[in-house]
Formats: C-alpha cells, structure tokens, sequence
C-alpha cells in the first residue's frame, strides 16, 4: 500500500517518526498507523517501539535513542524549524548528541553546503543525506544509549576547529544553569561550546525548572536558547539578567 511505502521513506530519510507525526501527515487515525505498523513489522521492514516507528537494526538508532526522539516530538520539530532559520547555507556549525539536537540536524536541506561537525552517530547519518556538505566526525568513546562519542579522542580532535554557531542540548535548565545526566559527557560539550562563536541552547519546555547530576555550564555560557514555549518568570529573568536571547519557537500546525 502506497501508505506504508510512504512510511518506510520516511524513515529511512530520518531513522524516526512519531505515530502522532504520521497520523496527521497521511491524514488517517493513530489506530490506522498502529495497523500499518504491524504489517510492516512482520514484514521486518519497520521496529516498533515508544511513541512510533525506527528501522529495523542495523541503522544507527538504538531503541533508546529512539524512543527519546519521540518524546515531546512536536516541540522538538518546532525548536529545529526555527533553528534551521539561524543557520546559514554556507555556515560552518556543531551539533551536539541528543534527540533535540538531532531533529536540528534533520532539518537541514540538501541545499546546505556548509560544514557540519558532530560527535553525534545518529547525525552522522543525517549527514549522508547531505552531499553538498563537509562532514567532520570528532570519534571517540561510544556511549550506546546516547549514540554519542565522548573522551579524550573527541576532545583531542576538537583542537584547531572552529565553529561560528554550536547546538547544544541539556537535561535540565534552572535559574543557577545547565544540567546533564552524567560527567562522561561533560567535557565533551565543554569543548564543543568553547570552540563556536555564538552557543544556541536547544530546549523543550518540559526541560524548564529541571536540574540533574552534572552541572554543565553557567547561563552566561550561552548566547540563545532555543524552546517552543516562553521559559517560567524565574527561568527568563535570570536568562535576561545573563544577556542571553529567548526565541520561543511557533508550534508547527
């Protein structure tokens, strides 16, 4: 059926669609799609798991990985619409691992012939799709569940780049600053900051008023945040006193 040909493109141009996404695209129900879904997984053409659809093993999505893509995925395509506005066809730029970050990436043309470079596996993919591109892999340690390469490897090949805008996710955001889940990635994202001119902070709503283990960086740190909803009176007045600029992102119809 052309409907779950359509699907499978989709995916194999993204690695990840949400059931939600693919209900309003093909103009059917989330039941209809969940069908669809059945099909093509006994076909082995499609893997089912939270909130919608990934290739079947062998792409470089783990079901983790996968599953977060899906999470607050409207949100996510907002943010990475108005990011891609930011960016310039020419534009040398980092994009950090992590699902946020990831729909940024996905939303680059195949127009875009600037240099994109990435400890991110998942973006490395997007990558392929991007022949007018330079693509630089930093390497590094592999951390499975977030598809991500950290370590001294990363760190080291980071030397001698320079970015004008890098992309950076977080776990959390409070008025004292950015959180992340564990130290291993830390400095990774330390150096990816450090090496761009200007840091655009991605950030779904639900990451407001969060902290987590590993304090990351300071909100001074940061010169945009990038969110689909105005951050809480708290958050954006520290925000404002640390000179940082909020574009609050329009929700895709």
């Amino acid at each position: 059926m052309a409907r779950q040909r359509a699907i499978v493109q989709d995916l194999k141009e993204r690695g990840f669609v949400s059931t939600t996404e693919l209900a309003a695209k093909h103009d059917v129900s989330d039941m209809t799609i969940r069908r669809d879904a059945r099909r093509l997984t006994a076909l082995g053409a499609v893997r089912s798991v939270h909130g919608g659809l990934m290739l079947p093993h062998g792409t470089m999505h783990g079901a983790g990985f996968a599953a977060r893509a899906g999470e607050d995925a409207d949100a996510k395509q907002a943010i990475a619409a108005a990011c891609n506005s930011l960016i310039d066809v020419d534009e040398r730029v980092f994009i950090d691992a992590g699902t946020t970050t990831y729909a940024v990436a996905r939303s680059l043309r195949t127009r875009f012939s600037g240099t994109l470079i990435t400890h991110s596996a998942p973006v490395m993919q997007i990558a392929l799709q991007l022949p007018n591109a330079t693509t630089i892999s930093l390497g590094g340690q592999l951390l499975h569940d977030s598809q991500a390469f950290v370590g001294s490897m990363a760190i080291d090949n980071l030397a001698g780049l320079r970015a004008e805008t890098a992309f950076v996710g977080v776990a959390g955001i409070d008025e004292e600053g950015l959180y992340i889940e564990r130290n291993l990635e830390r400095a990774t994202k330390r150096a990816i900051m450090a090496a761009a001119d200007h840091v655009v902070l991605v950030a779904t709503s639900s990451k407001m008023g969060r902290t987590d283990l590993v304090r990351l960086a300071g909100l001074r740190e940061v010169d945009t945040l990038v969110t689909e909803a105005a951050p809480p009176r708290p958050i954006a007045d520290a925000l404002d006193a640390e000179g940082v600029e909020v574009v609050v992102a329009d929700r895709l119809p």
